[in-house]
């Protein structure tokens, strides 16, 4: 399921470099408070890993970016989209954005000017072509011998990258099910070199993160039932952070 919505200020929005934070701290926002505090310390657990089984998109319009203060102007108005497999989580933010009179955008104070219920995408078929709206990223992280900790970002080229997006999945699809995941997921890109790699950070100051993933069209194939899992949960990791964000561009028939 997925949500398209839509804020309206009236000056120009200004937002950091690493603005992905401010609008995850926007949803988390719109949740009922005592819902938004367990999923956002706690949530759907699997082993050691927590899922928060949302993802959200960039912000549609176009910024101008001041490459001197890093910062993006946008228009009056901005949208995003907002998806996620757990009805709960969308319904609490339709709920609670339409009674709110002013929202906080990071420092800009904005107004609900709509919010859509996306049409829902049916898998009829075990095969399609997904393009990603935000980076796709999985990755390993490694202890140098220093006692450093290392991230290695898989690209779409290495093996690796296709069999940690199905962990990855499975594990997100146990945490909410409860049972074992009987499905499998091949992602493959259909482009080449690296004109689809992005570097994009998290949050600003002393808690950003610079994060590299991909971009572009891929062709995905799995059980219908995994793959609109997918399309709701996201592909990848840090899907609550605004990565793995796909759209449908064509569907097997």
């Amino acid at each position: 399921m997925r949500l398209k919505i839509e804020l309206i200020s009236d000056d120009n929005v200004i937002l950091p470099v690493g603005f992905n934070s401010n609008i995850q701290a926007l949803i988390y926002n719109f949740l009922d408070k005592v819902d938004s505090n367990w999923l956002h310390e706690s949530g759907y657990k699997f082993e050691k890993r927590s899922f928060k089984l949302f993802n959200f998109s960039s912000i549609l319009e176009h910024g101008k970016y001041l490459r001197d203060k890093k910062l993006f102007i946008f228009p009056h108005n901005v949208s995003f989209y907002v998806s996620s497999p757990l009805e709960w989580i969308l319904e609490q933010l339709a709920k609670n954005s339409i009674k709110s009179e002013t929202v906080r955008l990071g420092n800009n104070v904005m107004r609900l000017n709509s919010i859509n219920v996306m049409k829902p995408i049916k898998f009829d078929s075990d095969e399609a072509i997904v393009s990603a709206m935000t980076p796709i990223e999985v990755h390993s992280t490694f202890q140098k011998e220093d006692g450093k900790k290392l991230t290695y970002y898989y690209s779409p080229y290495e093996e690796e990258f296709t069999g940690l997006i199905n962990a990855n999945l499975r594990k997100k699809w146990t945490a909410l099910f409860k049972r074992e995941c009987d499905y499998d997921i091949m992602i493959k890109p259909l482009f080449s070199g690296n004109g689809n790699e992005r570097i994009v950070y998290f949050g600003t100051g002393k808690n950003k993160t610079v994060i590299k993933g991909w971009k572009g069209r891929f062709k995905v194939k799995g059980h219908p039932e995994f793959l609109a899992f997918a399309y709701d949960a996201g592909l990848g990791s840090r899907n609550s952070q605004g990565f793995g964000m796909v759209e449908i561009m064509r569907r097997k028939t």
